[in-house]
């Protein structure tokens, strides 16, 4: 048992080597992880986590930028030199916004001089990359526009690249026909029949994945309750619109006017 372990560390051991073997800037793109948060009106939140090899004459020119808050992605990029410092949720009509960069502290490696940088780069989508469209009572379709999704463009079209992993957390008790999702997600495992998970991933550790044509839909369902109290809310907000609008204020007016009219005469007709 423990020669097997051996063994296991030292092939991976040398399977790191090997990936970072052709650094030469210093900087190496290891993963690339991207998770699109779906909001209720089809706009979303992304998190792209990327992980960098640092070579050991590199370390300080990290350090360096570290103590800098106001570095932007394209600062970073030329820093390091990565491919993946950049956006990826960028299309269908919809540009990043509320961009925030957040790296983090070396991770210093065992065995080989080498640290590993975890950068995180947040932001919103300006406008819904998520087709919405009413399939029955209380039932809302969301559909992911493809055009939505800027990856890797290849000879038969967009792929997600080796060592990425894509994201998608749905919104709560929301069901996906997995049979109509291409392709398949890694996780949960691509089976006939549908799913409750509260997030899909597509994981291309193992190679390239296709995103040509990328289909990906769900469905939510708005409780009895959540339905009226929504009604109710739309009803209270119309009312409260029309009290403070022009029109509301002149016909509260008016109804001052009548009142003191109304009295006027009453107490006139009692003299």
């Amino acid at each position: 048992m423990k020669k097997a372990l051996a063994l296991t560390a030292a092939v991976l051991l040398l399977a790191l080597n090997a990936v970072i073997a052709d650094n030469v800037t210093g900087f190496d793109d290891l993963s690339l992880t991207v998770t699109i948060t779906v909001n209720k009106d089809g706009t979303s939140h992304v998190t792209e986590e990327a992980q960098l090899a640092v070579s050991a004459g590199s370390v300080d020119l990290y350090k360096q930028s570290l103590r800098s808050t106001r570095l932007t992605i394209t600062d970073w990029q030329h820093t390091t030199g990565s491919k993946n410092l950049r956006y990826h949720v960028l299309g269908a009509n919809a540009t990043p916004m509320n961009t925030r960069v957040f790296p983090q502290p070396l991770q210093r490696l065992q065995f080989v001089d080498k640290s590993i940088a975890t950068i995180t780069i947040e932001y919103d989508t300006s406008a819904p990359i998520f087709q919405m469209t009413e399939v029955g009572p209380r039932r809302t379709d969301y559909k992911l526009v493809g055009d939505a999704l800027s990856f890797e463009n290849a000879p038969e079209g967009q792929v997600i690249p080796e060592n990425t992993v894509l994201v998608i957390r749905v919104l709560p008790n929301s069901l996906v026909d997995l049979s109509k999702t291409y392709p398949r997600p890694t996780s949960p495992k691509g089976e006939d029949g549908t799913s409750r998970a509260a997030s899909y991933a597509w994981n291309a550790t193992g190679g390239a994945m296709p995103l040509t044509p990328f289909e990906f839909t769900f469905e939510t369902e708005k409780s009895l309750d959540e339905e009226v109290s929504t009604y109710f809310a739309e009803q209270q907000a119309t009312v409260s619109g029309l009290v403070f609008s022009n029109y509301g204020v002149l016909l509260v007016v008016l109804a001052g006017v009548f009142l003191v009219l109304f009295f006027a005469l009453k107490q006139a007709k009692a003299i």
